[in-house]
């Protein structure tokens, strides 16, 4: 992973797709990681690695962001529905209202808490499946 980071990174700073840039950005790569594993102790290339792995998390959040679009200008149905979290602690709550979020075409807005539910929005084909909150996201987590 780390490879195509710096190659890509590399690339990207060359700003030309060549045969040359490609040979010279694979050697640098290979020396730059030569050089810093010469160097450089075990804890800072885990740092790098977990840099290098946030970067491509925040990639994979906004490839996710841009697949949604579609979903504005088709015809779907977007709505409010609850979730009833009675009975949960509060780390339960937190940990369904994330798990809710990452779930496709599913957001959590809001806790309620006069009756013990989380707000989530929801964008479906329908509008029956848009206010409902069958399959939202069940299961036991805890």
């Amino acid at each position: 992973m780390l490879y195509i980071m710096l190659f890509i990174l590399w690339l990207i700073l060359v700003g030309e797709v060549t045969d040359f840039s490609i040979i010279t950005g694979i050697i640098f790569m290979f020396v730059s990681v030569y050089i810093t594993n010469l160097f450089y102790p075990e804890k800072t290339r885990v740092l790098v690695k977990i840099s290098i792995m946030t970067i491509g998390s925040i990639i994979d959040m906004y490839k996710t962001t841009f697949q949604f679009i579609p979903l504005i200008f088709k015809k779907h149905y977007s709505g409010l529905t609850r979730f009833n979290s009675k009975n949960m602690t509060e780390i339960e709550k937190v940990a369904v209202s994330n798990c809710i979020t990452l779930t496709p075409k599913t957001l959590f807005i809001d806790e309620d808490i006069e009756e013990d539910s989380l707000i989530i929005h929801i964008v479906a084909k329908s509008l029956e499946e848009a206010h409902s909150s069958k399959d939202v996201w069940e299961g036991e987590l805890f």
